[in-house]
């Protein structure tokens, strides 16, 4: 029996994607019936086969015809993750080894006629498994079940898998990255296809900007040259055919200080754009703040030593300008605006629509959206860690994210919003070596990120950015790092918060009886927010829901002891302030303290991300629901145009 799953698809391919691959599909056609069974590979990493390959298979599928995808990028294969289906248990490699039989590895989606066949556990021998009597069998019999085979193979540039199933197809497709490859190196790899035999079906250029050279081509020509040659390296274990280990070494060695090379120019680059787009914010945000130029150039001074308390944000002011707080808050942020996608499913946009169309809309299920660009984002972050925020040696040492919120501060209707974020969230991290140089963007558990880096403003700005990627690239105006260990401090700071405990926990602390109605102090708030059995599936997210519940409690508590007393807010901060990092400047704090009174929490405007948790290989995994997340980001950040 075959086992099902679901593809969650990264993103809605629009009305042109889909058209392409259309075009693709109607072409391979063309070159007759018999070229059914055809390979996908590439010169490099990440130039995008393996979604080619996917949304291939998936037109072929559409039109009707029974298609399979195989992963036979067995070294290192993302079709998991990337269209997160979660565990499976049988996949390609347990087929060539004998374990299993290839129809009861065979996976059936939700798209009708589309099935794919993952890669498994990665094995020692790859190329060897691709190349035996079994695999070339195993595609004859597969032919006469489906009507089209396509098969996602590793890039031909780092090493030969691709060449070896190629060898066994009636067909292969190049994909090239627009302006990321030399034409040399693509040369190259197309006469490595010539070689084996298959026929060369044509090629696929890829990430093309529609709207001008776009991000690539700023600096494709320096990728390509630095990562076209040494890339292999790094992917998988592609160096074993090397002459020597002392090659190897050198080589390895090189590929680093390239790396560090091209990150510090990638750096420089991004450096550049972003004063550009702070230069262009702050000229259209004087248009906005003209009226009040005359209050705003009378510094208001705090005299205060406040803090903000939403959701374990606590920030310190001191004497300083409102305005200037509220102006650099503002600019604070890399980003304009999510990059959501202007149109999405069926909500195709009317000719009257199209004609007052506006840079940053979205339209979705009929309805257009805007950004609400006075609105402020904080991510608030609880480590894994316990004493004195510290500075630690690059590597993986930073501690973990177990905590994650998104506290969004709406001007225009006072509210305060919350949004948790599952730290076994599955999203792009990147990784970094012991001397802070990026190596790779890889998919994990978005906890993680923070480990890299040095533990204090480099681990945050890691975490900030990969959360940032998780909402479509969103604007966070500001961050605050709270080792868990200071929710003793801060419970006991406000006197404590009433709960009704959610699940039992006396395993770790005799009073946490489920369903009994306690008075959280101390060590018993510690362990209410912080602890999770690893041991009980599901522990992540019973836990995410004890820190909502306690955060909501927390805050109204907090809101009414600092209304009742603001040397609250200033005893509290001086308290945790060892525990915690934060890149809120005290201009920026002075004029978020300022801000207490004219905001209120509702507890019904804290929302968890929705989705599914799965075992994976080792830990658990949580796949957000990509159209609940399209849609909460809408909900919040976004309002309606009338």
């Amino acid at each position: 029996m075959m086992q099902e799953v679901k593809l969650y698809f990264p993103k809605k391919n629009g009305f042109y994607t889909k058209e392409a691959f259309k075009t693709l599909r109607s072409n391979i056609e063309f070159c007759g019936d018999t070229i059914r069974v055809i390979a996908v590979t590439s010169c490099m990493a990440h130039e995008g086969k393996s979604s080619v390959a996917m949304e291939l298979a998936k037109s072929f599928a559409e039109a009707g015809n029974m298609t399979l995808l195989i992963d036979a990028d067995m070294r290192k294969s993302v079709l998991i993750g990337r269209y997160k289906t979660g565990a499976v248990k049988y996949g390609l490699s347990h087929c060539l080894i004998g374990k299993n039989q290839f129809m009861d590895a065979i996976c059936e989606t939700d798209i009708s006629n589309l099935h794919v066949l993952f890669s498994g556990p990665v094995p020692p021998n790859p190329s060897e498994l691709l190349g035996s009597r079994k695999f070339i069998e195993m595609l004859g019999a597969l032919r006469k079940t489906f009507s089209y085979i396509i098969i996602d193979t590793p890039p031909l540039g780092s090493v030969i898998d691709a060449a070896v199933v190629a060898r066994n197809c009636d067909g292969a497709i190049l994909v090239i990255e627009n302006n990321a490859i030399s034409y040399r190196f693509a040369q190259k790899v197309k006469d490595q296809l010539d070689k084996t035999g298959s026929r060369v079906l044509g090629v696929v250029l890829n990430k093309i900007s529609m709207g001008g050279k776009g991000y690539y081509g700023h600096y494709g020509k320096y990728y390509g040259r630095y990562y076209g040659k040494y890339y292999g390296k790094y992917y998988g274990e592609y160096g074993t055919d090397a002459e020597s280990l002392e090659k190897q070494e050198k080589e390895e060695q090189l590929h680093i200080e390239l790396q560090r090379e091209f990150h510090e120019q990638q750096k420089r680059e991004q450096k550049e754009r972003r004063e550009q787009e702070k230069k262009e914010k702050r000229q259209r945000r004087r248009q906005k703040i003209k009226h009040v130029a005359i209050e705003s150039a009378k510094y208001i001074l705090a005299a205060m030593a406040g803090i903000l308390l939403v959701g374990g944000l606590f920030l310190g002011g001191l004497q300083t300008a409102k305005a200037m707080g509220k102006r650099n808050l503002l600019c604070a942020s890399d980003s304009v605006r999510p990059e959501l996608y202007s149109a999405i499913g069926d909500s195709e946009l009317t000719q009257e629509e199209a004609v007052r169309w506006q840079d940053g809309w979205v339209k979705y299920r009929d309805t257009i959206y805007q950004y609400n660009q006075d609105i402020l984002t904080f991510l608030v972050m609880g480590i894994d860690k316990n004493g004195d925020a510290a500075k630690v040696k690059e590597g993986t040492n930073g501690g973990q994210a177990d905590a994650l919120f998104l506290v969004v501060m709406n001007p225009k209707d006072g509210s305060v919003k919350i949004i948790g974020i599952n730290r076994n969230t599955m999203t792009d991290i990147e990784i970094y070596n012991g001397e802070g140089v990026y190596i790779a963007t890889t998919e994990a558990q978005i906890a993680v990120q923070h480990g890299f880096g040095n533990g204090v403003e480099k681990s945050c700005e890691y975490q900030k950015e990969a959360v940032q990627r998780l909402f479509y690239n969103l604007p966070i105006h500001g961050y605050a790092a709270v080792n868990m260990s200071a929710i003793p401090t801060i419970n006991d700071a406000v006197g404590g918060i009433d709960v009704t405990v959610l699940e039992d926990l006396t395993k770790i602390d005799k009073r946490l009886v489920q369903g009994s109605q306690i008075h959280l102090s101390g060590d018993s708030a510690f362990w209410y927010v912080k602890y999770r059995d690893t041991d009980v599936f599901g522990s992540a997210d019973m836990r995410l829901k004890r820190q909502k519940q306690y955060l909501t409690g927390l805050i109204r508590t907090a809101e009414q002891e600092i209304r009742n007393d603001i040397s609250v807010a200033l005893n509290l901060y001086n308290a945790i302030s060892p525990q915690m990092v934060t890149d809120i400047s005290l201009d920026k704090a002075a004029y978020l303290a300022s801000l207490l009174p004219e905001y209120r929490f509702d507890p019904n405007g804290f929302y968890l991300l929705e989705g599914e948790t799965v075992m994976g290989e080792e830990f658990e995994e949580f796949y957000p629901d990509e159209d609940a997340l399209y849609e909460l980001i809408l909900h919040v950040f976004y309002e309606k145009v009338e």
